[in-house]
């Protein structure tokens, strides 16, 4: 089932689905250290936008600590439940993972991706793309959108 609806909840301005619990859409967070000093505002934004919060022990323990709400779930190395559970279940919508150089941050990384891909969940694999979308959701919902035919556009620059 896509997680990408439009339209489907104007008044908070997400154009993505409830998960099926009825909750919120989900958006699942996952960073790698580097990372996490710059993941404040893209939260604020998610949260602004409608989105849950779901995070790595880690990437949650640095949001929360911003004082946004954020539930923890676990990596897929340590045992079920575990986001790629939630991911099949229906339960995410939107996917930012960065990843370690590590093997074991390149396998659960891999089984998110790939798991993502499958339900097809929005993802992102660097904060600056995270963000780009992040920005242009936002700017969907504080600007109406007006449509032009391209003929005219060129002749106006011609």
């Amino acid at each position: 089932m896509p997680s990408f609806s439009a339209g489907s909840n104007p008044k908070s301005g997400s154009r993505f689905r409830a998960s099926p619990s009825g909750l919120a859409p989900a958006a699942f967070i996952s960073i790698k250290n580097a990372d996490k000093s710059g993941i404040g505002d893209l939260a604020r934004k998610l949260n602004t936008l409608g989105f849950r919060l779901i995070a790595t022990r880690g990437t949650a323990a640095a949001i929360a600590e911003l004082g946004i709400a954020v539930s923890v779930v676990n990596k897929v190395a340590e045992g079920r439940p575990h986001v790629v559970d939630l991911i099949k279940n229906g339960e995410v919508a939107f996917i930012i993972n960065t990843v370690e150089e590590k093997r074991s941050a390149m396998a659960d990384s891999r089984s998110i991706r790939t798991t993502g891909l499958s339900q097809r969940i929005t993802t992102y694999t660097t904060l600056a793309g995270a963000r780009a979308a992040v920005d242009g959701m936002l700017a969907m919902t504080q600007a109406r959108l007006q449509v032009y035919d391209l003929q005219s556009l060129h002749a106006e620059l011609a």
